[in-house]
C-alpha cells in the first residue's frame, strides 16, 4: 500500500473514533461515562434538582462563580443501572437570560418494545444517530481494499453502539457470506436491540449461515 493511503486510512479511522465517541458521549468533563451517582456526588455534590423517566435519572446542578458572576449549569444522566450515559454544561454570563451553548438534551435511547435483551444490554450505550453512522458506511463503502474496510469497522466500534439494522446496512457492503460474518463479529457486541436479530438472519440465504451469525451473536453478550 503506497504511503499517502496508509496516511488517508489513518486519518478516516481517527475521524471515526473522534465521530463515535462525540455521538456516544458528548460534553464531559470531570464526570466519567460510567461513574456511579456516588462517585458523582463526590464531585459536584447534592444535585439541585432531580428529575426520572422510564430510561434513568436526570441529575441538575447550578454553580454560581462569585469571582466572575456566571453560572454554569450542569446536567448529568443516569441509566436505569445507575450509570452515567451523558454530562452536558452551559455558562449562562452575568445579565445574560441565555446560555453561550445549546441546552442541552437527553441522549436519544434505542427503540425498545418490552423484549429488551435480559443483559439489558441496551444501557450500555445508544446507537449511533443517522448523520454519524452514514459518515460511517460511506467511509466503509468507499475503502478500497476489505482489510481497510475491516480496520473502520473496528476503530468505530470502539466508542459506537448500532442497531440491528444498521448492522444489516454495513453487512451488506460486502459480497460474501464469510465476509459478512466477519463484520458481524466486530459489531455484535455492540448491538442495542437483540430482539431484532431477525434482521440479521435474514442477510443470509442458507441455514448454516444463520446458525452461524446466531452463535456470533449468542457468544458476543
Amino acid at each position: 500500500m503506497k504511503r499517502n493511503e496508509v496516511m488517508a486510512l489513518i486519518a478516516t479511522t481517527i475521524l471515526m473514533f473522534a465521530v463515535c465517541l462525540s455521538a456516544s458521549a458528548k460534553g464531559k468533563r470531570n464526570v466519567e461515562r460510567g461513574m456511579t451517582k456516588q462517585e458523582v456526588i463526590a464531585i459536584l455534590g447534592e444535585p439541585k434538582l432531580t428529575s426520572f423517566d422510564m430510561y434513568g435519572d436526570k441529575w441538575e446542578y447550578d454553580k454560581y462563580n462569585y469571582l466572575f458572576g456566571d453560572s454554569k449549569y450542569i446536567t448529568v444522566f443516569f441509566d436505569r443501572n445507575g450509570k452515567v450515559v451523558q454530562y452536558d454544561t452551559r455558562i449562562i454570563e452575568p445579565n445574560s437570560q441565555t446560555s453561550n451553548v445549546q441546552q442541552p438534551h437527553p441522549p436519544t435511547p434505542p427503540l425498545c418494545d418490552g423484549r429488551c435483551d435480559p443483559d439489558d444490554r441496551m444501557n450500555y450505550g445508544y446507537t449511533l444517530d443517522d448523520a454519524s453512522f452514514n459518515i460511517l458506511y460511506n467511509k466503509v463503502k468507499k475503502a478500497s481494499f476489505d482489510d481497510n474496510k475491516f480496520d473502520l469497522i473496528e476503530v468505530a466500534s470502539l466508542g459506537c453502539y448500532y442497531s440491528c439494522a444498521q448492522v444489516v446496512r454495513i453487512m451488506k457492503i460486502f459480497p460474501f457470506d464469510d465476509e459478512q460474518l466477519k463484520a458481524l463479529k466486530m459489531m455484535a457486541p455492540h448491538i442495542v436491540d437483540l430482539q431484532n436479530t431477525g434482521l440479521i438472519y435474514k442477510v443470509f440465504s442458507f441455514d448454516s449461515e444463520k446458525e452461524k451469525a446466531e452463535e456470533i451473536i449468542r457468544n458476543s453478550k
